[in-house]
Parts: C-alpha cells; structure tokens; sequence
C-alpha cells in the first residue's frame, strides 16, 4: 500500500472524540500502522469495527494521558507492537466554558489545563525519546482559533490552548536539526454532533470539518512538509 504514511507508525490521542475517527481513517488509507488512544476501551473496539481496521496495523491503547506514566506506557506498548515510532497526532482534549474570567470557577481552568495541556505534554514527552533518533518525525498538536485570537466569555479554554501553541513551538526549537518537525493546528469551532447539539441555531456550513483536519494532518506528515516546523496552523473556516 502507498501512501504519505506508508509504512509508518502513528500514534493518535483522542481516537474517538470528535476529530480522532476522521484522522485515523486519513492514516489507515495513507498506508500506517495506527495506535490509537483513548480513555474508554469499548469505544475504542467500536472504532476499530467502524474503520474496518486491519488486525496487524491496528493497536487499541487505553490511556488517561493526563498522567505522565500513561503516556510513556502507551509509547512504550506502541513501539513493542510494531517496532517503531513515526508519528504523533495530539488530539485528546476538551472544552468547558461559556462564562467571563470574572465569573470562572478555578476548577475550571484545573480541568482544562489537564485535559489539555497535560496530555499534550506527556504524549510528547514521551514520544521524543523514540521519535529522535530515527532521523524522521512528526510532531501534531491541538491549539485553537481563541488561543491565539482570544475570545470572550472562553477565557480558560483560551488560555489551555494558548500553552499547547507555546509548548508546541518551544518543542520544533529543540528538534529543528533532527529531521523530526513538531507543528500546531488551530481549529475554529469543528463540526461535530455535539457542536451541532449545543448550537442548533448555527449554520455548520461555516465550521471546520473533521475531514478537513485530517487532510491538514496528512500534509504535515508528508515529506513535502518537512520545511514546515513551529507553525501554528490557522484553519477557522468561514467563522
């Protein structure tokens, strides 16, 4: 099978979330190895069955990753399956909001910085070591539109995301010279079904696409992407 990730290995955390299924179809059809990564087992096993996944290019791996040793366990089951480590695809995470700074309860931002700070820092703390010395990697993170734009009423979330930027360009400066690349995507709201359940009134038409993150992600992993390390990825859509 040919493809941009033929005959790679990649990890994707927050499988089976709202962008997770469309990544992993992306790196199934581009020819990967895919261990993928989620907090609920038979959600997992459901993905697999949706994505017809082939037994031997497929690697179900429960994790909290907000916990760091989850992480390096994951990495460590990834690479003990199939040998290696290409790729990482930073997905896990979530969004609480709606309120002003003013008016945040501190568990809030708590919960946000672990959901999302704290996974995309142990996955790529753990992913480097065996990432590095292959001569070849990708680095993929999750930012957000409001991280680097802000916006009202969302502060928290903002704030989570606007770290895992910072993390991610602080990551590409330590690996500039080691063939592996670490860049940031910056969704607008994603069309997903709970985002159409929580705003029935919006017209979806302007939203990002799982698909169309997924598309962003095959370019990042593909070689015509190697010169492309630090960058902070805009794609807002129409909103």
């Amino acid at each position: 099978m040919s493809g941009v990730l033929s005959g790679k290995v990649i990890v994707i955390t927050g499988a089976t979330g709202g962008v997770g299924p469309a990544v992993a179809r992306m790196a199934l059809a581009e020819g990967a190895w895919v261990a993928a990564s989620g907090r609920d087992p038979a959600e997992l096993e459901e993905l697999r069955v949706a994505l017809t996944a082939p037994a031997d290019r497929w690697l179900s791996a429960p994790a909290d990753l907000t916990d760091a040793g989850a992480a390096d366990a994951l990495m460590g089951a990834t690479v003990a399956r199939f040998g290696g480590l290409d790729a990482v695809c930073a997905v896990a995470g979530g969004w609480r909001g709606g309120k002003p700074v003013a008016e945040t309860d501190p568990a809030t931002l708590d919960w946000l910085w672990r959901i999302n700070v704290l996974t995309a820092f142990h996955t790529c703390r753990s992913a480097l070591p065996h990432l590095i010395p292959r001569g070849w990697g990708r680095i993929i993170t999750f930012g957000a539109q409001s991280a680097v734009s802000g916006q009202a009423r969302n502060g928290a979330y903002a704030a989570s995301k606007a770290a895992v930027v910072a993390l991610t360009a602080s990551i590409a400066a330590e690996v500039k010279a080691t063939g592996v690349t670490a860049n940031c995507i910056l969704p607008s709201t994603i069309d997903t079904p709970a985002n159409r359940s929580a705003m029935p009134n919006a017209d979806p038409g302007r939203w990002v696409t799982p698909e169309q993150i997924a598309a962003t992600v095959r370019f990042l992993c593909s070689d015509e992407a190697s010169a492309l390390n630090g960058a902070s990825i805009p794609l807002h859509g129409r909103a």
